[in-house]
């Protein structure tokens, strides 16, 4: 959870523990913007703005987050990936290496999102924009059409990766069109970028670091819950810290949209005992009716 003074541009930051409480101390005195987000509630984080705070105050906030993605207990899948986090959390060991002693990705991965994330600077038709989506439940995000949602890779989603010399394949669950290609070879990106949902993406090694260059992308897909536009270049950095546990780190830039880059950081846990399931999405899909808005 964060607590933020808008007008001092501070932040004060702090993760629950296992009982759910939680404590933030040194705030000087001052109005904030308390927010919480977590995997497995509700998609938009819980918000709390305008909390005042005197100075040498003691101030007890009790905060309940709502199950599910509309509020109906059992309609959201990523809670039941809670405790298969908790399982795997303390997977420990040596990086497992190739045969060219690179750090070996290939596994199967629970996607956790950045638990402090920073809010993207936008330009104020893109903010605007995120406003409106947020109002209407991403009543129109390309994903209730069978399209793909996303250029972000975030969410508490399973990815498997598969890792050779020259190639790393992504194979995404619960996503539509639920791969990806990166390719580690040393070839550049196409002189004449074919604007696609997902980009072009290339890899280089820094160290022990999978250095990722995604350009190329259609302006149809959202950043986060954000719009983009063809401008859009994306970095991601995979680092196996060790056996069980994934860094990862995402920049989004784009002047069409953005005033500054908007970076992300991640661990993601191994799930070894678990594997990717089919994922269909169905046509005439009356997900859509529902999702009215505000």
């Amino acid at each position: 959870m964060q607590a933020k003074n808008p007008q001092a541009e501070a932040a004060f930051k702090a993760i629950s523990s296992a009982q759910g409480q939680y404590s933030l101390t040194g705030l000087p005195a001052g109005a904030y913007d308390l927010s919480v987000k977590m995997p497995g509630f509700r998609f938009a984080p819980f918000v709390k703005p305008g909390v005042a705070l005197e100075s040498s105050q003691n101030l007890r906030i009790d905060i309940r987050l709502p199950d599910g993605n509309l509020g109906t207990l059992g309609d959201d899948p990523f809670s039941d990936l809670a405790f298969i986090r908790a399982r795997v959390e303390r997977l420990s060991g040596p990086v497992p290496r190739t045969a060219d002693r690179k750090p070996d990705l290939s596994g199967l991965w629970i996607g956790n999102d950045d638990p402090f994330p920073e809010d993207a600077a936008a330009l104020p038709w893109a903010a605007a924009l995120f406003r409106e989506r947020v109002q209407n439940n991403m009543k129109h995000i390309p994903r209730t059409h069978c399209l793909p949602a996303g250029v972000l890779p975030t969410g508490p989603f399973f990815r498997k990766f598969v890792q050779t010399p020259g190639l790393l394949l992504m194979i995404n669950d619960n996503d539509v069109l639920g791969f990806r290609q990166i390719f580690l070879d040393g070839r550049g990106h196409p002189k004449d970028l074919n604007p696609t949902w997902n980009g072009h993406a290339i890899g280089r090694w820094e160290g022990d670091t999978l250095v990722v260059d995604v350009a190329g992308f259609n302006d149809r897909s959202w950043l986060g819950f954000y719009p983009h536009t063809e401008q859009l270049h994306i970095t991601e950095r995979y680092r196996r810290r060790d056996f069980g546990h994934l860094e990862v780190q995402v920049i989004a830039e784009d002047p069409g949209t953005l005033v500054k880059p908007w970076k992300l950081n991640m661990v993601w846990n191994l799930a070894p005992e678990e594997e990717i399931l089919e994922y269909v999405c169905g046509e005439n899909n009356t997900d859509v009716q529902h999702l009215v808005g505000k």
